[in-house]
C-alpha cells in the first residue's frame, strides 16, 4: 500500500459535471442509510444541499475540487473536495467529499489523497483539516483515525415512531 502515489488535478467543466452524478446519488444514499433522510425524497435534498455548498459550481470561492490521478497510470481513481473556510480569524480547511472508484478502493489511494490535500490546505493557509463521516461508514472511520484524525463531535438521534 506504501507503493501507490497520486497527485490532484483541478477538475475542469466535464469531470465537474462527471463527479456530480456520482456525488449527489452517493450523498443521498449515504443519508437514506444513515436514518437521517427518506428515501422517497433524497435525490432532491441532496441536489438542493450541493447547489447550497457551490452555489457558483466548479467557480464556487473558496472551493477546491480534485480528480484523484495514480501517477503510475495517468488513471482518474477518484475525487477529493475542500474548501477553505475563515471562522473567528482562523483559517481551517474542510473535506467536504472525497472518494475512491469502484475496483481502486482498499489500495491505498485514498490515504495517498488525504495526504494530498493536507499540503494543499495548508499551502492555502489553513492550519486545520476537518471532515464529516457517517456513522454506518467504519472502513472510513478506521483510515481517518489511522491518519491522525481525531473525533470532535458526535450526532445523535433516536426515532420516536415504532
Amino acid at each position: 500500500m506504501d507503493g501507490i502515489h497520486v497527485s490532484l488535478e483541478a477538475m475542469d467543466s466535464a469531470s465537474f459535471s462527471e463527479y456530480l452524478q456520482f456525488a449527489i446519488p452517493s450523498y443521498a444514499h449515504d443519508n437514506v442509510e444513515s436514518g437521517r433522510w427518506e428515501k422517497s425524497d433524497a435525490l432532491e435534498r441532496s441536489k438542493k444541499v450541493y447547489a447550497q455548498l457551490l452555489p457558483e459550481g466548479l467557480n464556487s470561492p473558496d472551493d477546491h475540487l480534485f480528480n484523484i490521478i495514480e501517477s503510475a497510470t495517468n488513471q482518474n481513481v477518484g475525487y477529493i473536495w475542500v474548501k477553505i473556510e475563515t471562522h473567528f480569524g482562523a483559517k481551517t480547511a474542510f473535506i467536504y467529499g472525497v472518494g475512491i472508484f469502484e475496483g481502486y478502493r482498499r489500495k491505498g489511494y485514498a490515504k495517498s489523497a488525504l495526504r494530498c490535500i493536507e499540503t494543499v490546505a495548508s499551502d492555502l493557509g489553513a492550519t486545520s483539516l476537518g471532515l464529516h463521516v457517517f456513522s454506518h461508514n467504519s472502513a472510513a472511520q478506521s483510515l481517518y483515525s489511522s491518519m491522525g484524525y481525531q473525533v470532535v463531535s458526535h450526532n445523535m438521534k433516536k426515532s420516536l415512531v415504532s
